[in-house]
């Protein structure tokens, strides 16, 4: 985890025909740009999905989207080097449908931002990435939710800017000059040292959930979804240093060390809920490779919570900020902020 990076990528865009979204709009964006990449770099357009490829091993579409492994101990899909950070939830103008569903909609001419943080090892493939960002517009958005000659369309948009971000340093660098169309691989990564180098918090901290964030925790060897009412710390950082463990196994020099794990979840049992004031959010996805709804809902809101001492959570912490938490991180879920009160 020492040479861990993450890149933090900020996309300004213009809408130039109605985007309807659902209220989750990381999975319409994610889905955008998964189809995007397959257009444009699929080296194997007969194959029904990446997991049916025998290219996938070398493939970049599957090395971006569709991250194997069989021998994992999770199964043979892994996290993949990226994330979405989605428009939060409520953002855009809420339209209920003839089904009483709500979309959120950007008329033409709007602007909305979104992010994709990429992780370590994706700088090798980062033109891929950025140029399907550019080109996602042109494939369409979201719902098919406006008709041209007969025939139903998804919303149109337009990248204004393109650049990456680092909140810990303060830097700012523009990748993509939409004038010229030239593009510069970025080069201020967040880093382990950067994240050390943090003052740690005393006193409470408020996590604030603020995309849903799916938990899982085991019960007589049955995976079980952490509720509301079921939220503790060590549910919440035993998926984070889950999630941190493979994202430096595959993308890095390794994940954490942790020392004697059972010891540090002996203190994060220690570690109390004096506030809760989380709800759940019901939210499902669209799957084109299972051709079927998959529950992706999770909790919302915020928590504080007491510690006696917050160093051995609090860089792992922070880089959750940047890698989220929790299942289908990659379409937007587990988005949190950690503030000290």
């Amino acid at each position: 985890m020492e040479t861990f990076k993450a890149y933090k990528l900020t996309f300004d865009v213009q809408v130039e025909s109605t985007v309807q979204l659902n209220e989750h709009q990381g999975s319409a964006i994610r889905g955008a740009f998964y189809h995007t990449l397959r257009r444009m770099y699929c080296m194997n357009p007969k194959a029904k999905s990446c997991s049916d490829c025998s290219l996938s091993n070398v493939c970049t579409v599957a090395f971006l989207t569709s991250t194997m492994d069989p021998g994992s101990d999770r199964g043979r899909d892994i996290p993949r080097p990226y994330t979405i950070q989605p428009p939060l939830p409520g953002s855009g103008h809420p339209k209920t449908l003839p089904d009483r569903r709500t979309v959120y909609e950007y008329g033409p001419g709007e602007r909305f931002t979104f992010g994709l943080t990429f992780y370590d090892k994706a700088i090798q493939v980062f033109p891929y990435l950025l140029l399907a960002v550019y080109e996602m517009g042109r494939g369409g958005l979201g719902r098919r939710s406006h008709r041209e000659n007969g025939r139903w369309f998804r919303g149109r948009i337009r990248l204004l800017s393109a650049r990456c971000e680092n909140p810990l340093s303060g830097q700012s660098q523009e990748v993509l000059n939409t004038g010229t169309n030239m593009a510069r691989i970025p080069d201020i990564p967040i880093t382990h040292r950067q994240v050390m180098a943090l003052p740690v918090p005393e006193g409470d901290l408020l996590i604030r959930f603020l995309t849903p964030t799916r938990l899982t925790y085991s019960v007589d060897f049955k995976k079980r979804v952490v509720r509301p009412d079921g939220f503790t710390f060590r549910r919440f950082f035993q998926r984070l240093a889950d999630r941190l463990d493979y994202l430096g196994k595959y993308f890095s020099d390794g994940g954490p060390d942790w020392g004697d794990f059972r010891v540090l979840l002996d203190a994060a049992d220690e570690v109390q809920v004096v506030e809760n004031r989380l709800r759940w959010a019901d939210v499902w996805s669209y799957s084109s490779r299972k051709q079927a709804l998959s529950p992706i809902g999770g909790i919302l809101g915020e928590v504080v919570l007491r510690a006696e001492d917050w160093s051995p959570f609090w860089p792992w912490l922070v880089w959750g900020q940047f890698t989220h938490v929790g299942k289908d991180a990659v379409k937007g879920n587990g988005v949190y902020e950690a503030v000290s009160r």
